[in-house]
Parts: structure tokens; C-alpha cells; sequence
């Protein structure tokens, strides 16, 4: 049944009606008017000891109910959330490094070392963690890893990135990112992640290779908006982790150095006998032509939000996607009286490795 919390007022009145009543029985001469004056005036010594009293109580009520909240996860703190996350193995993610490719050059044949220094734009470190030749044409394609996890790590495609120790043979000193750039460097997760993970945990506890683990098993390692298994991928004992990275408002598909670094994870984790597979997700854009009445830059900015944040909430990998739950949220929109939509004309039936997400937006007049 509910407990709920009373006011501090609430808490006083009641004192101050028990403490009358009882000093009725005690004093059955004394003057009513006399001990209500004594009980509950502004001034009165009695009515000071029952308020103080009051708060008191007030504020063990809120430390009772705050020690009940940090009984569960969903309503704890941060401080016991991490708790709770530690009793199910499930730890904050720390900071995650950008990975990518560059292209190195120089002197045909020379040997280059792993473990390459380079300045990244945004003034950190990458490593390079293989050691190659440059082929005939003085040429190699190495893989990088910022020196520290967070965002600063992400460069774009074509970027120059000098090479802090000199190493002889490689002209000019300089790498430079393929077309892919550098990706995956996130932040530490922040709490209402982690909250996430641990649910999922309780939820759908690991089956030792049921599909819902590999969710867990990447998103526990790597800042992955949406993981969805296939089984049978190419056949039986096969199974194929389709991944979205970025965010479940604006996600991606993940560079080949990700997928790699998502893949070589996998293989510590996974069963013996699956055969895995990390493959990108596609991002299928469903374009939006609707009219809204009343058709103001308001309400189009609260309709266009709500659809957005309704793809981030309820798209999956190669799950149908209803156009009446679409419709519903855009209902939810502030300002919105009602909307008519040409686009999309049904619900979307994605691919197996395809992501429904928000397309562009065309305005109509409403009927």
C-alpha cells in the first residue's frame, strides 16, 4: 500500500492534537482554551517542543525514504546504482578509444614499428599497434588507436597526423587517416547506461550464447547504440552481430576499424562452437510528408522532435516499424491538434542488417 511522505505542517498538527488530547486526561480541571493556547500558540513553550519535534520527525521520514530508494537500482543514486551494478558483474564503461586506419608513406621497404606516436588534430595521441613493411610503392595502411579514451579521440577522414618520433624512412613525417577517419572514442557512460545494462542484466540474465548476451557482451565493452543478433547468418552455427554506433538519436555504421576491435572482443567471449560475425548496420532513412494543424514553427519543431526521439526509442535492427505507433507519437507532440501523413504509407519491414531512421521531413498544407 502507498506511504505517503506528510508535509512537516501535517506532521505538526497531528502532534499537537495528540499532545492536547493527552494533556485533557491529565489535567481534566485545566481550561480546554488554556491547553490549546499552551499547545499550539506561536509563542507557547509546549507548541516550540512540538514543532521541533515535528522536523525532526520530517527529516527521518526523508532519510527513511531515501534509504528505501537506494534499495533498488532504478531509483538509487549513483553511488549505490555502481553497487548494484557490481553484485550483477556489470561495471561502468570506461572511456572508449577512437580507432581508425592511416595511410603511411616513404621509402619502399622500410620496416615500421607498432607503438608510433602521432598528434592528433584535437591535440592528443594515436598509437600505431602493427608493425608493417611499406610495400613496393612505399606505401602501408596501419591501424591507430587514440592514446586516451573520450571524443577528442574522433578525426575526421583525410586528416594529416605528424608523427611524433622520428623514424627514419617515412617521408614526410606524416600519416593521414583514410576514408573512414578515426571512431568510437566515447565518454565514460553515464548513469542512466549503466542503469540500462544492469536492467537488461535482471531482465535477460546470459544464457552462455543466447542471442540477447551478444547485445551485452558488445555494449559492455564499446559505445554501441543498438546490437541486434542474427543466428544463422550464413548458415547453422553461425551468428552475426549487426551493430549501430553512435547514438540512438543520431547512430551510424561503424568504421572496419571498429567492427574489427567489436570482432576480436566477441572471439574472447563467444562460445567455442559460433561462428561470429560483427556487420555494420545500414541506416534505412524513412522520409517524413505530413501537414499539421496548427501548422506553426512550434508545433512543427515539437512534431519533428517527437518523431526523432520516437525512431531513438522503438526503431531496432530489422524490426518492423508500425506507422500507427509513429502516428501515436507525433499525437504526443506539444501543440499538436491533429496531423495527416502521406509518408511513410505503411509500416517499414527493414532488412535483417537495416536501421529505420528519421529521413527527411516535408511539410504539407492540411486539408
Amino acid at each position: 500500500m502507498p506511504a505517503p511522505l506528510a508535509s512537516p505542517d501535517e506532521i505538526v498538527r497531528r502532534a499537537e492534537g495528540r499532545l492536547e488530547a493527552a494533556l485533557k486526561r491529565v489535567r481534566p480541571n485545566a481550561s480546554p482554551a488554556a491547553i490549546a493556547r499552551a499547545v499550539r500558540s506561536e509563542k507557547g513553550l509546549l507548541a516550540s517542543l512540538v514543532r521541533v519535534q515535528g522536523l525532526g520527525l520530517y527529516g527521518t521520514h526523508l532519510h527513511l525514504r531515501w534509504n528505501g530508494e537506494q534499495m533498488l537500482p532504478d531509483s538509487a543514486e549513483a553511488e549505490y546504482l555502481i553497487r548494484h551494478a557490481a553484485i550483477w558483474n556489470i561495471f561502468r564503461r570506461a572511456a572508449t578509444k577512437a580507432v581508425g586506419l592511416a595511410i603511411f608513406t616513404g621509402v619502399p621497404r622500410t620496416a615500421v614499428p607498432a607503438g608510433l606516436n602521432l598528434r592528433l588534430p584535437a591535440g592528443g595521441l594515436a598509437v600505431s599497434t602493427a608493425a608493417v613493411q611499406l610495400d613496393g610503392a612505399g606505401a602501408a595502411t596501419i591501424p591507430l588507436v587514440a592514446a586516451e579514451g573520450g571524443i577528442a579521440g574522433n578525426t575526421a577522414a583525410g586528416a594529416t597526423l605528424p608523427i611524433v618520433t622520428v623514424q627514419a624512412g617515412l617521408d614526410p613525417q606524416a600519416a593521414v587517416l583514410d576514408a573512414d577517419g578515426m571512431a568510437g572514442g566515447a565518454e565514460e557512460e553515464d548513469d542512466a547506461s549503466l542503469l540500462a545494462r544492469v536492467l537488461i542484466a535482471i531482465r535477460t540474465p546470459a544464457h552462455g550464447g543466447a542471442a540477447h548476451d551478444y547485445s551485452a557482451w558488445i555494449q559492455n565493452s564499446f559505445a554501441a547504440a543498438k546490437v541486434a543478433p542474427v543466428p544463422l547468418w550464413v548458415g547453422p552455427g553461425s551468428v552475426a552481430a549487426v551493430v549501430a554506433m553512435g547514438s540512438a538519436v543520431a547512430p551510424r555504421a561503424p568504421i572496419p576499424a571498429e567492427i574489427d576491435a567489436m570482432a576480436a572482443h566477441l572471439d574472447l567471449v563467444r562460445p567455442v562452437t559460433a561462428e561470429v560475425y560483427v556487420i555494420p548496420a545500414e541506416l534505412l532513412a524513412v522520409p517524413l510528408k505530413i501537414a499539421v494543424v496548427p501548422d506553426t514553427a512550434p508545433v512543427r519543431a515539437a512534431v519533428e522532435a517527437a518523431a526523432l526521439a520516437h525512431f531513438a526509442a522503438e526503431a531496432g535492427i530489422g524490426l518492423r516499424f508500425p506507422r500507427s505507433r509513429l502516428s501515436e507519437a507525433i499525437s504526443a507532440a506539444s501543440g499538436e491538434y491533429r496531423h495527416y501523413f502521406d509518408l511513410p504509407p505503411a509500416d517499414i519491414v527493414p532488412a535483417r542488417q537495416q536501421l529505420p531512421v528519421l529521413g527527411a521531413v516535408t511539410w504539407e498544407t492540411a486539408p
